[in-house]
């Protein structure tokens, strides 16, 4: 089995070869077990699903028994009051989808997942008792699903090595950011410095303990370092770190001034040690035409090729590169490598998103 994000995956899902003037939209429900999620918001509006978004206790593990107890029946409930035709799934976790292919089976909607990650590879490591029973469920869920699709693929490959029915790869994307710099926030938060900026939503393998020490040690070229992201996973890690002064934490910031911000830096910082992870953020520093700093994970590398500045989880590599991106002839040199990959994305999406609309019309 191959996959391919430009397939006629039509037929798999409906059975309906009418010319494409012709079909309509079945009503489509797109489902997260969790608060939030980007992704998701830019899924339901593709393919015009209303968007759900349920939770329980999130975060603490020891909760999860409870919680996917709880979420097994609250969905039941809410597929059986919204009735949709197709239901998009979010994997992790898998009981999400899980839940809706019973719903599925008897209601006979057509269930489509979308793996934004495999979670018994990515969270669990795959090799203990746990991950292989996870991933038991996701081949036998994924297999069982009318089509799947999977955020870049490396994860498509795998779903493929499970047995997956049609996958279809749809990547993350942000459009062109139509904000210009913003000189008096430049001021507020880089103290007229060269500008970098990280984001980070707190995942454990986020180096921004690289990033501030190495930004740290650059202070004499004149550069200063704000990051962002949510208070609750990020303040007490920063606040223990002793953040150089060059280095400002701004706190979760409302998206006007994010973008804002992204508009009116210099260049970005993106250093993790999570496998297999192609970061939104990515795709968000490339709609603004910003140099990027970058872990050389194999599926970043795969997409974004050599429009980022790839550097190891070292203060040395990682302090090299922002030696390098605080002059302004260089920064000029990489920010158009990045536009002329955002071009690229942008024709690709507009392919992806063909794509997605005929895997859930009717």
């Amino acid at each position: 089995m191959t996959f391919d994000g430009a397939r006629e995956l039509h037929a798999l899902m409906t059975g309906d070869a009418r010319p494409r003037q012709l079909m309509k939209l079945a009503k489509i429900l797109v489902l997260l077990w969790a608060p939030f999620g980007f992704r998701g918001d830019e899924l339901a509006e593709v393919v015009g699903a209303e968007r759900a978004s349920i939770t329980l206790l999130y975060g603490p593990r020891y909760f999860a028994p409870i919680r996917y107890l709880a979420l097994f029946f609250r969905t039941l409930f809410l597929l059986a009051q919204k009735r949709p035709e197709v239901v998009y799934a979010q994997n992790p976790p898998i009981f999400c989808p899980l839940t809706c292919l019973l719903y599925c089976r008897v209601a006979g909607a057509r269930l489509v997942i979308d793996h934004h990650s495999i979670w018994s590879v990515k969270t669990l490591g795959g090799g203990s008792p746990l991950s292989r029973g996870i991933g038991f469920l996701e081949r036998v869920v994924s297999r069982a699903a009318d089509a799947n699709s999977a955020p870049h693929s490396m994860w498509a490959r795998m779903l493929v090595g499970m047995g997956a029915r049609d996958v279809l790869v749809y990547h993350d994307y942000v459009p062109n950011n139509p904000r210009r710099s913003d000189e008096a926030l430049r001021r507020r938060l880089g103290a007229g410095q060269t500008l970098a900026i990280s984001s980070h939503g707190g995942h454990p393998l986020e180096r921004l303990d690289i990033e501030a020490a190495a930004v740290g040690r650059e202070s004499q070229e004149g550069v200063s370092l704000v990051v962002s992201g949510p208070k609750e996973k990020l303040e007490k890690r920063l606040a223990a770190m002793s953040l150089p002064p060059n280095v400002r934490y701004a706190g979760f910031l409302e998206r006007e001034v994010y973008e804002s911000l992204k508009a009116s830096a210099d260049f970005a910082i993106n250093i993790t040690d999570e496998p297999h992870t192609l970061s939104h953020v990515l795709f968000e520093f490339a709609a603004s035409s910003l140099p990027v700093i970058s872990s050389k994970e194999p599926v970043v590398e795969e997409l974004f090729g050599d429009s980022l500045l790839y550097a190891d989880s070292t203060v040395e590599e990682v302090a090299e590169k922002v030696r390098q991106l605080s002059s302004g002839q260089t920064r000029a040199a990489w920010a158009a490598k990045v536009r002329r990959k955002q071009d690229e994305l942008t024709a690709s999406h507009e392919a992806e998103v063909a794509s997605l609309k005929r895997l859930v019309s009717r």
